[in-house]
């Protein structure tokens, strides 16, 4: 056993044109970003204002800037998913049955606890101290730890449609298809750890937004 667990270079879908080139656009993408952020010098800024950073407002624009993301990500899922329907009426289509109830689990998954929970959690992060009248929540830095945290989850279900797999249960895996018998593979792990990395964060915020609600709100405010 390694530190990947059950991952190796088969885990890579080299065979499979549509996630490896979903996933080679992805990273040329993304390369291209980082590489304009290096050469206008703005990494400081991000670090210092935004990674780093345990103000409220900007922490809530980050949730709300990843649920946009994800959100992005689960009308391509949907488009896939309808497309796919379209084609198969009279042929196989064009997504292995295997792949399509991937896009299927991970759609309802990211749509769920990735774009609707980080869009309301950022809302009520920037809005909620504004509320009350005061400067920030009561735990600043739990703050930052929640939202990178579920940034972590969202993470982990879109690498899992590249290395390896995600689950091929439906987005509620219900007993016996998240049972090792129809899904031996990783696609099930990737599931759980998604969704208790992100939980953990959720519930750390609703800790913290409950604490600041209660205690930390303006005098005369019932």
């Amino acid at each position: 056993m390694t530190m990947l667990g059950k991952l190796d270079w088969s885990a890579v879908p080299f065979d499979q044109p549509i996630p490896l080139g979903a996933a080679l656009i992805v990273f040329v993408a993304a390369a291209a970003v980082l590489i304009w952020i290096t050469v206008k010098g703005y990494w400081p800024y991000l670090w210092h204002e935004w990674i780093t950073s345990v103000d409220h407002k900007r922490i809530g624009v980050m949730y709300i800037v990843l649920a946009a993301l994800m959100l992005f990500r689960g009308f391509v899922d949907a488009v896939m998913m309808r497309t796919q329907q379209v084609l198969a009426i009279h042929g196989p289509g064009y997504l292995p049955p295997e792949h399509y109830d991937q896009v299927f689990s991970a759609h309802g998954t990211i749509m769920i606890f990735f774009a609707a929970m980080p869009f309301v959690i950022g809302l009520m992060n920037f809005v909620v101290p504004l509320q009350l009248g005061i400067r920030d929540v009561a735990f600043p830095t739990l703050n930052s730890v929640s939202f990178w945290l579920t940034a972590t989850g969202a993470l982990l279900v879109n690498i899992s449609l590249v290395v390896g797999e995600f689950a091929r249960t439906g987005w509620l895996p219900y007993a016996p298809l998240s049972e090792t018998t129809y899904s031996p593979g990783v696609g099930v792990d990737y599931y759980l750890w998604s969704i208790q990395i992100s939980g953990v964060g959720t519930l750390l915020t609703g800790v913290n937004l409950a604490t600041t609600i209660l205690k930390m709100r303006a005098p005369g405010m019932g």
